[in-house]
């Protein structure tokens, strides 16, 4: 698949802005007001748990792809834990914060099921690489 060994083979910064700028999207996608999201809604159904475990999957793919070059297992816990708490927050915010957002333990356990996709895909990934 040469567009994912292409994607794999970005200089560590390239890594980090598309991290930060996915990061920024999600943040701006989960915080803003629900009029807004109503008003731009494509008319297309898609479950709020399938957006938020994307979300999250292809935030810890970006984040582990840019630390990737210290110790794997390292790599990989500190990207989950910290895509995990990043999500745990947004949920905060979302409960404190006066846009019509509310928390939900259920957005919590789906951005948990991408951030866990991720981690299997990146060892099953660099376990094929080895061989």
């Amino acid at each position: 698949m040469p567009i994912i060994k292409n994607l794999l083979e970005l200089n560590k910064n390239w890594y980090l802005f598309l991290a930060v700028l996915w990061l920024f999207c999600i943040t701006v996608a989960s915080l803003v007001s629900v009029e807004i999201v109503k008003e731009v809604e494509s008319g297309i159904e898609v479950s709020d748990k399938l957006v938020h475990g994307i979300f999250y999957f292809v935030n810890t793919v970006l984040f582990y792809c840019y630390y990737k070059k210290i110790n794997l297992k390292r790599a990989i816990s500190k990207v989950s834990l910290f895509s995990f708490a990043y999500g745990i927050i947004i949920e905060l915010l979302q409960y404190v914060l006066p846009y019509e957002r509310s928390f939900d333990l259920r957005d919590i356990i789906a951005n948990l099921v991408g951030i866990l996709i991720a981690i299997f895909l990146i060892n099953f990934y660099l376990a094929r690489r080895l061989r």
